[in-house]
């Protein structure tokens, strides 16, 4: 019921804009400038918007906020997100106040309401919308009502009927060339001399986080266990992906984990996220090993758990990009997409890509020889992180 109507509100706000003055004047820019094509002389106070998609996604956007940080070194920057993606947004050093925007009316909080009458009553002299993975008419409306001067996000993807995005003063041209999606996020930012070479994810970890993983695992190892450790390592196994074509079986997955055990002494963390106890309990009639198993917590406790484990493996999900925002190697298994455009970025990080979406075509024992490099250091420095099956 919710659809319809909402899809019936989009198209009225769309044909006022197309025919208002104030939608008129926001027409494409052109091709693009060099760094300062946008006058950013008088820019103190910037609104950062990535309030929707999954939080794998909005931690591929942090090298871009990173870049926006040193453009603007003395400007406040303001964050919106959703309230599933606050976890990995909290404490992100390049932006001084974090705003959640909830999906569902009835979550709103006094506070929360507070917050944005404060932004819209404070000038907004820049926002910038990162509609990069998919469009979000919420996001736009957001920048929109902020009375930023300048709006910026990418031309596309945007509305299937407009050839522009008419919430947006500055419709940045999308280079349509396959791009890992940090580097897509960054060319919108780009386009007001914004840039770094620095890819790694904007993530802030307290010390407190770091003992919590450490002891999660050492409780459930009996003692000794985690990164640094003596005995053998311990390898975080995720299994779980919303989408069965993106995930790698749990019976071949299984035999990793024997073969692991038996090769390396290691000791496997499995971490099954919520609603995935079939498939725990599928992956443990598949091991013969004993697996340990992570009990239900907060995602930042997750985090401290992946970053005491000495490697991850797991399917193409929003956990692969947590392990490497804590700095934690990972082994990754991707079907529907590309690993070059979506992994995270350094040879620390390899993933396996079935390029006929045939995931279950990654055979597990060159799996188990991926891990064995990964872990004794003889894949250091070399080039050619993703195999190709």
């Amino acid at each position: 019921m919710w659809y319809p109507l909402e899809k019936r509100f989009k198209t009225r706000v769309l044909k006022w804009l197309a025919s208002h003055p104030l939608g008129q004047r926001r027409t494409p820019p052109g091709p693009p400038g060099p760094p300062g094509a946008v006058d950013t002389d008088d820019i103190s106070r910037i609104l950062i918007i990535r309030q929707h998609d999954q939080f794998g996604d909005f931690l591929l956007t942090t090298p871009a906020i990173r870049a926006l940080r040193a453009r603007f070194p003395d400007a406040h920057l303001s964050l919106v997100v959703r309230s599933y993606l606050y976890p990995v947004a909290r404490g992100n050093p390049d932006v001084d106040e974090v705003l959640v925007f909830h999906e569902s009316g009835w979550r709103w909080r006094p506070r929360d309401i507070g917050s944005f009458v404060g932004l819209m009553r404070n000038p907004v002299d820049l926002a910038v919308v990162f509609n990069t993975v998919s469009h979000s008419f919420s996001s736009d409306l957001i920048a929109w009502l902020s009375g930023a001067p300048v709006v910026m996000g990418p031309a596309a993807p945007t509305f299937d009927h407009l050839d522009h995005n008419p919430f947006y003063t500055v419709n940045v041209p999308v280079n349509p060339d396959p791009r890992h999606q940090i580097q897509r996020n960054l060319d919108v930012v780009r386009y007001i001399g914004a840039d770094t070479d620095d890819l790694s994810y904007g993530y802030a970890m307290s010390e407190d986080e770091r003992i919590g993983g450490r002891e999660a695992i050492e409780d459930l190892a009996g003692g000794s266990a985690g990164r640094g450790r003596p005995g053998g390592p311990v390898i975080a196994v995720h299994f779980g992906t919303g989408d069965a074509r993106k995930r790698y079986p749990v019976e071949q997955l299984g035999r990793v984990c024997d073969e692991l055990a038996g090769r390396l002494s290691a000791r496997i963390l499995a971490i099954p996220a919520p609603g995935e106890d079939e498939l725990m309990r599928a992956l443990r009639e598949a091991a013969s090993t004993s697996l340990m198993s992570v009990p239900p917590m907060p995602l930042r406790r997750v985090a401290g758990v992946i970053h005491a484990a000495d490697l991850l493996v797991c399917n193409d999900t929003g956990v692969l990009h947590l392990a490497a925002a804590v700095k934690t190697p990972t082994l990754s298994f991707h079907a529907t997409s590309d690993p070059a455009c979506w992994k995270p970025p350094g040879a620390r990080h390899r993933a396996f890509y079935a390029v006929n979406q045939r995931i279950e075509e990654i055979p597990p024992d060159r799996v188990c020889r991926e891990i064995t490099a990964m872990l004794d250091g003889s894949l250091e420095g070399e080039k050619g992180e993703i195999i190709r099956v």
